[in-house]
């Protein structure tokens, strides 16, 4: 084996890898926003959301919600989940470091 076979493999290998890495951060975003746009379109009085990912941390998002309108104020959405399967805990206008815990999702997520 020569060096720069080897190193052709490494290259190899580590380019496959962030690919795979890439695709997942793609696949959970989308699945985030789809699940806030459910929820929203379930639960909350808007028919004209916008959805912006702020934050992903392993296993929970923070997601800004407005109505493109202007129906309602801005909101947060705190999400839980993984592997394209995920879950708002909450929506609202104003979350305490206290609400959070209450919920489980780390404090890096507060706005």
């Amino acid at each position: 084996m020569t060096a720069s076979f080897v190193t052709r493999t490494i290259l190899f290998f580590a380019t496959i890898s962030l690919s795979a890495s890439a695709v997942s951060a793609n696949e959970d975003s989308d699945a985030i926003t789809q699940a806030t746009m459910r929820y929203v379109f379930q639960k909350a009085d808007v028919d004209d959301p916008s959805v912006t990912i702020e934050k992903i941390v392993p296993g929970f998002a923070r997601v800004k919600v407005i109505s493109i309108s202007g129906k309602t104020d801005p909101a947060i959405a705190f999400l839980k989940g993984g592997n394209s399967k995920w879950k708002v805990l909450s929506l609202g206008t104003g979350f305490t470091r206290k609400d959070l815990a209450e919920m489980g999702i780390p404090a890096s997520l507060a706005p």
